[in-house]
């Protein structure tokens, strides 16, 4: 029954994808016979239904980090403000996620300009009073970053944002955020639910690719990229 209800709902989101870029062979898509395949023989993907509920495409080109903690705090399942779309219903947007206290951390007109580092989007995170681990890559290391993105994938109260750039993967574009929702232990490949959905479907990539995208250096905060364990 799961997995017909899987494919039954992937055959509608994959045909609100519209014309994707085609992925790179680092990257294995979830709408192709061997992504869903490799979906099917995941065991830690507790976090995949209630991120897929919630999944969002960013507004802005620097809008990646909102987008991605939006899914994350709908997910979490936490007392929201109001949709100004859609009153008088409460859901996290793009737009009310910048709280006053999240304005403390990082404006909302600074990011749209510039975007946020790993440590701001956390702080952001912090201020709707969730738990926020920040793990910078050079910090970390393969294994540790594996072992605790599994748990959390497998325990539906923890969620994983990554911060990578797309160089390493082969991807056209430059840094970017987004959660993830699955893992696959036969394949050592995490399932990127990628905010940029006009750009690129979601898609299984290997740890080891992964955590060399995040192993690059931000600009601005000039440390390296990283992931945030977010939990209530």
């Amino acid at each position: 029954m799961m997995k017909k209800l899987f494919l039954v709902w992937f055959s509608c989101f994959s045909l609100a994808l519209g014309q994707t870029l085609t992925l790179p062979d680092t990257s294995v898509g979830l709408d192709t016979p061997a992504g869903q395949k490799v979906w099917e023989s995941s065991q830690e993907k507790a976090d995949y239904w209630p991120l897929i509920i919630h999944y969002e495409t960013q507004q802005g080109p620097a809008e990646c980090g909102p987008a991605s903690s939006v899914m994350v705090l709908n997910s979490l399942n936490i007392p929201a403000p109001a949709n100004t779309v859609h009153p008088p219903f409460h859901q996290f947007t793009q737009t009310n996620f910048f709280s006053a206290e999240v304005e403390k951390v990082l404006p909302r007109e600074t990011l749209l300009q510039q975007g946020a580092t790993l440590e701001q989007l956390g702080g952001m995170l912090s201020a709707w009073n969730l738990k926020v681990g920040i793990h910078h890559a050079a910090d970390s290391n393969l294994e540790d970053f594996r072992r605790q993105a599994r748990a959390a994938l497998a325990s539906g109260k923890e969620y994983v944002i990554i911060n990578f750039h797309r160089d390493p993967l082969n991807q056209k574009g430059g840094a970017h955020f987004s959660p993830l929702a699955a893992y696959d232990a036969a394949s050592d490949r995490f399932l990127m639910l990628d905010v940029a959905r006009f750009r690129y479907p979601p898609y299984w990539i290997t740890a080891e690719s992964l955590f060399r995208a995040m192993n690059t250096t931000d600009s601005v905060s000039k440390k390296t990229r990283g992931y945030l364990l977010i939990s209530k």
